[in-house]
């Protein structure tokens, strides 16, 4: 689940299309802090599943029925990108709660 509060943008700093899908690289500082192999973040508000955690970014992979389906698919390296975390339990909300 994601607040749809943006934390930082990124930049696209490599991009790898293949027949039914893509792996963006993504630099980040903010969105990579106490995030693991696994987490999901949202890119353009589109969830994603973060791998190759590094303190300046990340990458993910992106299926081809997403590229089809979101902006994604329009993304170009140095492309600025929306980026959040998914939300904790401890996570605070900034009056942001949905009922």
């Amino acid at each position: 689940m994601f607040t749809g509060i943006i934390e930082e943008t990124g930049n696209i700093v490599s991009l790898e299309k293949y027949a039914n899908g893509a792996k963006l690289k993504i630099s980040a500082k903010i969105v990579t802090r106490n995030t693991i192999e696994g987490d999901s973040i949202a890119v353009n508000g589109v969830c994603l599943t973060a791998i190759n955690i590094k303190p300046d970014g990340f990458s993910a992979d992106v299926s081809g029925e997403t590229l089809n389906k979101s902006t994604l698919g329009q993304l170009k390296i140095s492309s600025v990108v929306n980026l959040e975390r998914a939300v904790t339990p401890s996570t605070r909300l900034g009056g942001h709660i949905v009922q």
